[in-house]
């Protein structure tokens, strides 16, 4: 027990290192999670909020006028994340393609900023969802506008996400693996 508490206290210390020097936003759930590129990103942010108790929805083709609803009803979403990184085989079975994915994620972005959500700009998948024209086209579509960027370590081997953040301003949150974005997330929403 007490090596598994280390090892939580480690993490949680590595990810307020990773944000020490910025001002992090207030994140407040429940949550509302979609995809820029329809990769599992979306899924698999949902299951590790289901694993660390945080109220999540998961909604892929997420429009505006969608969020709007869902953020008036009773108890609706205060966060919403967009996790970036593409799949060609998702959008085409979805019959969308990357430019009208970013159209969604632009109004749906502005509308969250409307309503004063919180933006988490997410990539989550590692290095194989940061290989083309696609994944860059989500990545960039999405971080700059984002109120805080979380990645797992795998996406950011090469710095990409911390140097952003440092030239950006925009807080990030790095944390080892998936299976950490629960606890780190929970030392945010708790932090109010």
């Amino acid at each position: 027990m007490r090596k598994v508490l280390l090892f939580f206290g480690l993490v949680l210390l590595c990810s307020a290192i990773m944000f020490a020097d910025l001002l992090m936003p207030v994140v407040k759930a429940p949550m509302i999670v979609t995809t820029l590129g329809q990769s599992p990103g979306a899924l698999m942010f949902r299951l590790v909020c289901v694993r660390s108790k945080i109220a999540c929805v998961q909604e892929d083709l997420l429009t505006a006028s969608q969020l709007r609803e869902k953020f008036q009803a009773p108890n609706g979403p205060k966060t919403l994340v967009i996790t970036t990184g593409t799949s060609l085989k998702g959008m085409g079975a979805a019959g969308i393609d990357i430019n009208a994915e970013v159209k969604r994620v632009e109004d749906l972005m502005k509308e969250a900023k409307a309503l004063g959500m919180t933006i988490i700009g997410a990539h989550i998948e590692g290095m194989a969802r940061r290989v083309d024209a696609t994944d860059e086209r989500s990545i960039v579509t999405v971080m700059p506008k984002s109120d805080l960027i979380l990645v797992i370590a795998a996406s950011d081997e090469d710095g990409y996400f911390a140097k952003f953040s440092e030239e950006s301003g925009i807080p990030l949150l790095k944390v080892n693996e998936s299976l950490d974005i629960g606890p780190a997330l929970l030392e945010l929403i708790n932090a109010e």
